[in-house]
């Protein structure tokens, strides 16, 4: 594909409430949207979506690296994965910069071949697959305060047909952990899959003594319950509790992941394509992952509708009818750069146009 534009562009999206985790509360969050365009007119979308602190290089690096390699891809004839050495070296330590690229490149070349993204990497990324899902299970994520707000929340995700919904942990007190997982269960139902997020909160002293208090609300799995750095201590966690142990920041980067899946450190994998070079390294991840014995989860980093319709099509060519996913974005901000990924009765609908469907 020959291109003769190559044009980043930063967005700052406004959350539409604050999103809180236990590192901290965050109102907005930047992001570079990179337009690719041949010599045809087509144009291909991917984004750069970083959280410093979770495994990528700042906003500022993001725009200024794809800024850098701007230059270098116009009039280049490139493919996805076949980059001139010049930017392959500017990007090494710019994974947010690379996913941008990867996407834009594979939105490109799907639309050149007149077929959805999803059905375009379930062929030619990773290990060759079947057809791509029309449609992928969808988690649902609960962020009321009051414990009365968030029993109800919970209920209107089990009315809306979602087959599992997060809660973030990790709150001042074990106690307080306690009452969210119960209020959240409760309504839920016994149905629904509960799933937790620590965001790397606890000592493994404090994570021996969550699961083990938490155990009796029957989560499916909880994420990153210690440091990403120790993957010692999440294998020592596995097989502790019913509770299955999932990796969020410890697979957030490729060699992170790659060494978790080695050590058999975890039970799920939470993968984020927007953190780990784009969807077909993603789905290449997902792969190892599988053959050795994980379950995968994709997941969105709160991006903007260019990145979540990256992982919502990297869901479909995973292919993975049962696998319920972090798909949805509708709400999520004030102002999106395009229509975002809704879900309805527990299901995320993938485009059939050409490439990701959506033009920002």
């Amino acid at each position: 594909m020959r291109l003769v534009a190559a044009r980043p562009s930063l967005r700052r999206l406004r959350f539409a409430r604050p999103l809180r985790t236990s590192r901290g509360e965050f109102g907005a969050r930047g992001s570079v949207i990179l337009a690719l365009e041949d010599v045809d007119g087509r144009s291909g979308y991917g984004e750069a979506a970083p959280w410093p602190g979770f495994g990528t290089e700042s906003e500022a690096e993001a725009r200024s690296a794809l800024e850098d390699v701007a230059g270098l891809l116009v009039g280049a004839d490139l493919e996805p994965g076949d980059w001139p050495g010049a930017v392959a070296a500017r990007l090494r330590d710019a994974p947010a910069a690379r996913a941008a690229l990867q996407g834009a490149l594979w939105d490109l070349a799907a639309r050149r071949a007149g077929q959805s993204l999803s059905a375009w990497l379930a062929t030619r990324a990773g290990v060759a697959r079947g057809a791509a899902l029309r449609e992928v299970r969808a988690s649902a994520l609960l962020v009321e305060d009051s414990l009365q707000a968030l029993r109800e929340e919970a209920a209107r995700a089990r009315a809306g047909g979602f087959g599992a919904a997060k809660i973030k942990l990790g709150a001042a007190s074990l106690d307080e952990d306690r009452s969210r997982a119960g209020v959240a269960r409760e309504g839920l139902g016994r149905d629904v899959k509960l799933r937790g997020d620590a965001n790397a909160a606890w000592s493994e002293a404090e994570a021996r003594a969550a699961l083990e208090a938490l155990a009796e609300f029957d989560f499916d799995y909880i994420e990153q319950p210690v440091a990403p750095g120790d993957i010692a201590a999440l294998a020592r966690l596995r097989g502790l509790t019913p509770i299955r142990i999932a990796a969020d920041e410890s697979v957030a980067t490729e060699e992170g992941a790659m060494r978790l899946i080695d050590a058999g450190a975890a039970d799920v994998l939470v993968l984020k394509p927007a953190m780990l070079g784009g969807p077909a390294r993603a789905l290449e991840i997902a792969d190892r992952a599988r053959l050795a014995g994980c379950d995968v989860v994709f997941s969105h980093a709160f991006e903007s509708a260019v990145g979540a319709r990256h992982v919502l099509s990297c869901a479909a060519a995973w292919g993975d009818a049962f696998a319920i996913h972090g798909l949805c974005t509708a709400g999520i901000f004030v102002d999106d750069v395009a229509e975002p990924v809704a879900c309805r009765q527990g299901f995320a609908t993938v485009s059939s146009g050409p490439g990701l469907g959506i033009a920002p």
